[in-house]
């Protein structure tokens, strides 16, 4: 039996034709979910894939052959995987500060920080405290960073540079 002919027998509600394409494609749809590194990404991906087991159209294909098949399924898994990926990352969430220089804390985790690593930060600008926090706690990258504060990279960059040495200079005069 061809894969065409058991991919349209699950379309038509075989439940069994629905698990053998499951079966068959279970290492990559755990392959695919470790890739994501999020607790639910192989639920999401199973759950996706069989969305396109039932809402696929490969009548449009030119060749039904089973090796068009499978490399028409695998790509579906790349563009699934792409696409769970870019969901799950969540824009980033500006720290701001109010007006006695202490931070808000709208980010989870933000309590960690100490009195201690606070008062390194007194000497910094906001724009400096911001891109630090951002970059170094929450693990933003430098283009994320400018792309939420409306600057440039080089400014996040430049910013970030100019914070860490005024930290450096305060940690070795203590």
């Amino acid at each position: 039996m061809s894969l065409f002919s058991v991919f349209k027998a699950a379309q038509t509600g075989d439940e069994e034709a629905v698990l053998m394409i499951y079966n068959m494609f279970l290492p990559k749809i755990k392959k695919c979910g470790r890739s994501l590194h999020y607790e639910t990404s192989e639920t999401d991906i199973t759950i996706k894939f069989l969305e396109f087991i039932k809402n696929g159209d490969l009548d449009r294909m030119n060749s039904k052959n089973d090796g068009a098949i499978v490399n028409y399924i695998n790509k579906f898994f790349t563009n699934t995987c792409i696409n769970l990926l870019k969901a799950r990352k969540a824009p980033p969430q500006i720290i701001y500060l109010d007006d006695e220089n202490t931070f808000i804390r709208d980010i989870p985790y933000y309590d960690e920080l100490t009195d201690l690593e606070n008062s390194y930060f007194q000497c910094l600008t906001n724009l400096q405290k911001k891109i630090i926090i951002l970059k170094y706690i929450y693990g933003f990258s430098d283009q994320e960073i400018a792309n939420s504060l409306c600057i440039s990279r080089q400014a996040v960059n430049r910013a970030k540079n100019r914070g860490i040495s005024i930290i450096k200079a305060i940690y070795e005069d203590a």
